[in-house]
């Protein structure tokens, strides 16, 4: 009987075993194909987008004040189906959200917000590199061969030799590039196909 009850008992943990297992490696499929449909989805928008990033740069930047700190394609935005660029600008006090959307090239969404100590530390830093946002923008697609559908400032110890850097996405053929770009140098680090 003692021997019958412990196999029960080793049938019952090895079954147990294999139910969690295969839905540990069932959950990881499912978010890996998650991610990647996530990633075939925003490389679908924004291939189907009718401006560029730099178009819409131009765009809100007749309707905002300062420098341009950040601009990224969203491609699930609820205000445009086709998703919509979101650039900002920043004054030495304020910061500026211009939504243009990507399909019409129309101006859907501005906010404004005043500036923590923070935002402008980081601000009057970014103010000082030799390399500005539109140049970075450039590099980028001069290295890659593709468009640049995000760009924004870094002001961080991540990276050693690189204190200031702009983090670039590019859509290249049906992939996203990222990379980043020494504020200061120009120079081009840590270049990678996004997964």
């Amino acid at each position: 009987m003692n021997t019958l009850l412990k196999n029960l008992q080793l049938t019952t943990l090895s079954a147990c075993l294999t139910v969690t297992l295969g839905a540990g490696l069932l959950g990881t499929t499912v978010n890996a194909a998650t991610a990647q449909t996530a990633k075939s989805s925003e490389v679908r928008a924004a291939q189907a987008s009718k401006i560029t990033l730099k178009q819409a740069i131009s765009i809100a930047s007749k309707k905002a004040s300062g420098t341009l700190i950040s601009a990224e394609f969203d491609d699930d935005d609820d205000k445009a189906k086709g998703g919509v660029y979101e650039i900002e600008f920043n004054t030495d006090t304020h910061n500026y959200e211009i939504k243009v959307d990507a399909l019409t090239g129309k101006i859907i969404g501005t906010e404004m917000d005043r500036l923590d100590s923070g935002d402008i530390a980081d601000f009057k830093t970014l103010k000082q590199a030799k390399i500005n946002m539109m140049r970075a923008m450039s590099i980028a697609e001069k290295e890659t061969g593709g468009r640049v559908m995000e760009i924004e400032f870094k002001n961080d110890r991540d990276y050693a030799d690189h204190t200031t850097y702009y983090e670039v996405e590019v859509l290249k053929q049906n992939h996203i590039v990222e990379l980043n770009i020494d504020a200061t140098t120009g120079k081009v680090f840590n270049s990678k196909v996004k997964k």
